[in-house]
């Protein structure tokens, strides 16, 4: 281990994050629009010797993608990864047997997160790029291939408190809400750059709600234009 430090710090700056980027897997990750090589590239601009220090945004994002993982486990659930992020999907989450007649049902959600949210009414009001507004939008069976939701993670601003331990729990902060805007009308990017997504407050995202639309049985839960 000791011979393995003096290689790594004695590494140029270019080495160093040719390195670096070689143990990145090779996949995309986008959340905020940023992908798992950009996060990587940020990885390297803060390494200090040894102590690689996460930017705060990639930390953010990363928690939250981790909270919606874990919540799809803690409900039985198989949340998985695709190799290439090529069309806006952070996530897809699967049922472990048949719903139905449906076997191993299946959605899939792009996965953002806020600190210090804005709200209209009783909805959180969040901007995301058109591109990534897009491609939420379709038909199953015509435009996708199975039903897309949005998910926002409600973070705490500071990243001691993502989670919270005592002897008896480990509470992770704060929440994770959902919306379909599935049948909405698409933006043409060449006119508008981003788009305000009104996500309810009651679509909280919960070991039953989650089941339920994985399976296909809770259709509420749409977003006003």
């Amino acid at each position: 281990m000791r011979t393995a430090q003096r290689v790594t710090t004695s590494l140029e700056p270019r080495a160093a994050r040719s390195t670096l980027l070689a143990l990145q897997p090779r996949c995309a990750d986008r959340c905020r629009s940023k992908t798992m090589v950009s996060a990587g590239v940020k990885l390297w601009a803060a390494a200090r010797g040894n102590r690689v220090v996460l930017n705060s945004e990639v930390w953010q994002g990363h928690f939250a993608e981790g909270l919606v993982w874990a919540l799809s486990c803690a409900a039985g659930l198989n949340p998985g990864k695709r190799v290439l992020d090529v069309d806006g999907v952070d996530i897809q989450i699967g049922f472990p047997g048949r719903s139905g007649t449906m076997r191993s049902p299946f959605i899939e959600a792009q996965v953002k997160s806020c600190s210090n949210p804005s709200y209209v009414g009783n909805s959180f009001s969040y901007s995301i790029p058109v591109h990534n507004y897009n491609d939420l939008i379709g038909q199953v069976g015509v435009e996708l291939a199975t039903r897309r939701y949005l998910f926002l993670v409600h973070t705490p601003a500071v990243k001691s408190e993502y989670v919270i331990s005592t002897e008896s729990s480990s509470d992770f902060h704060h929440a994770i809400y959902w919306v379909d805007i599935m049948d909405h009308e698409p933006i043409d990017p060449e006119t508008q750059s981003w788009k305000s997504v009104h996500v309810p407050k009651s679509n909280l995202l919960t070991m039953e709600s989650l089941t339920r639309l994985v399976k296909g049985d809770l259709v509420e839960g749409r977003s006003a234009e």
